[in-house]
């Protein structure tokens, strides 16, 4: 039989446990608002009963009797597998999120449609030729297409200005992401080791799991990545130490060393025209490929706004050269030949959106337009016409369309690329939230729930003592009540 003492213990782990539940629930209700905060929850389970079974085990066969409950850990209520899955989708919606900024920036560049575009900056050059075919020798008519040459051509070096500015502002952006990643990478790697530490005690490290979650949470919106726990051999035995690795790619941003603890591999943004907008790992120079997270948008935006840049130049010097190949085959007012009617702006070898000017001779003495053919006289607008007909020339080098479709082609894409964009933002959000829903219905604190488990467990810690005031009852009878005559 258990001694006369042997409630006691059994009351006293009750209220020790409930006290452990009690102080457990506090600390939620006090993270209720803490960002990356997971919802602890006290493990109780029954301690062995009295007595062990043996042979010759007290009491004889036939009965064993409880000896209470025991806390067995402090758990965090969190699903791996949603963090995964949420930590994707993070990533998808940084990527998109940085796509749909840079081409709504884009979008403002080209500002079309509107009244002051390219696209009708290009109309109104093509009506100054033709009004000039009609009046070869008025001097305000050859005013306005000089003035209508040059703001096309200060369009043209303005967008191209633009879209050069956008893509040196990604490039800084990816180097102050580059820099937080290896930020992030080092505040893990310091959690792991006092992780490591903690657990190596015994003990449960929830919060500084917490800020490690967190800090990954934060990670994958900026580059993708996969995550492994660190095991090491006890007794024969793979355990883990709660130490993680991170792997970008095939290679270790967080790794584990037998003897320094966690270590960092840094990554470094590429500096030279070459390698603008590419990542590498600092120590081998090998590039990093994400294939999400916000890097991955910016990387991906980049290359959107050097294809319509390309198209700009593209566009600017196949127009340059068409009408200077007309321009020289005519005659000026004073019967000389034609010269180029734009030139380059700066070093180049070619015109380009970027350095497309009028001639500085044309731009001074407008009479050097060459608008008459070379057998026309001074009234002869033949050669303007012919340049004003070049509006609706198919251009083999511009798909094989004129200079306005091509202008229209790839600005219409543009829209389409920033409506996709905005779309797949806009749905990656929802979805994101969706997820964040659900791990918040399971991590998150619910101030209801706890106010009902405090209770609970306040209910539970007061029965407890007052089976121990029951017991004392009962030894104070046996010690101070039998035996006594009255």
């Amino acid at each position: 039989m258990p001694g006369t003492f042997f409630g006691f213990n059994t009351a006293l782990r009750g209220m020790q446990a409930q006290q452990r539940g009690i102080y457990t629930t506090s600390h939620n209700i006090a993270n209720a608002n803490t960002e990356g905060y997971t919802r602890q929850q006290v493990v109780l389970a029954a301690t062995p009963a009295y007595p062990v079974p043996a042979m010759n085990r007290p009491g004889g066969q036939g009965w064993q009797i409880g000896t209470g409950v025991d806390s067995q850990e402090t758990r965090r209520l969190r699903d791996e597998f949603l963090d995964t899955q949420i930590r994707r989708e993070t990533g998808s919606l940084g990527q998109w999120q940085q796509i749909q900024d840079v081409l709504q920036q884009v979008e403002v560049v080209f500002n079309e449609p509107s009244d002051t575009g390219l696209s009708t900056l290009m109309s109104q050059f093509w009506a100054a030729w033709q009004e000039l075919s009609k009046n070869a020798e008025s001097s305000p008519v050859r005013t306005t297409v000089v003035e209508t040459a040059n703001a096309l051509a200060e369009a043209f070096r303005h967008s191209a200005a633009q879209l050069n500015q956008i893509q040196d502002d990604i490039d800084q952006s990816i180097e102050l992401k580059v820099k937080e990643v290896n930020s992030l990478a080092q505040q893990i790697a310091d959690l792991n080791g006092q992780i490591k530490n903690i657990v190596a005690a015994g003990d449960q490290p929830n919060d500084l799991m917490d800020q490690r979650d967190l800090l990954l949470d934060r990670l994958s919106k900026i580059i993708d990545f996969s995550v492994e726990k660190n095991m090491v051999t006890v007794n024969d035995e793979e355990i883990a130490d709660g130490q993680i690795k991170i792997k970008l790619g095939n290679q270790y941003l967080v790794n584990v060393d037998g003897t320094d603890g966690s270590i960092v591999n840094i990554v470094a943004a590429g500096t030279d025209d070459a390698n603008k907008g590419k990542i590498f790992w600092e120590d081998s120079g090998d590039e990093i490929v994400p294939a999400n997270g916000e890097i991955k948008g910016l990387q991906k935006a980049r290359e959107d706004v050097q294809t319509y840049l390309t198209n700009l130049n593209t566009l600017a010097g196949e127009l340059a050269a068409a009408i200077n190949e007309q321009h020289i085959l005519g005659k000026d007012l004073t019967g000389a030949g034609g010269e180029d009617f734009f030139v380059i702006g700066d070093n180049s070898d070619t015109i380009t959106a970027a350095n497309i000017q009028v001639n500085p001779q044309i731009m001074a003495d407008v009479s050097k337009i060459a608008a008459a053919a070379n057998d026309g006289g001074p009234g002869d607008g033949s050669n303007a016409l012919a340049i004003a007909q070049l509006q609706h020339k198919l251009i083999e080098n511009l798909d094989n369309t004129t200079f306005d479709d091509y202008y229209k082609n790839f600005t219409a894409k543009l829209g389409v690329d920033a409506h996709e964009a905005t779309r797949m933002t806009t749905n990656q959000g929802v979805l994101v939230d969706q997820l964040t829903n659900r791990k918040e219905s399971i991590s998150g604190v619910s101030l209801d729930e706890e106010m009902a488990n405090m209770l609970q467990y306040q209910r539970a810690y007061e029965a407890s003592a007052r089976m121990i005031t029951t017991l004392d009852s009962m030894l104070d009878k046996i010690i101070n009540g039998m035996g006594v005559t009255r």
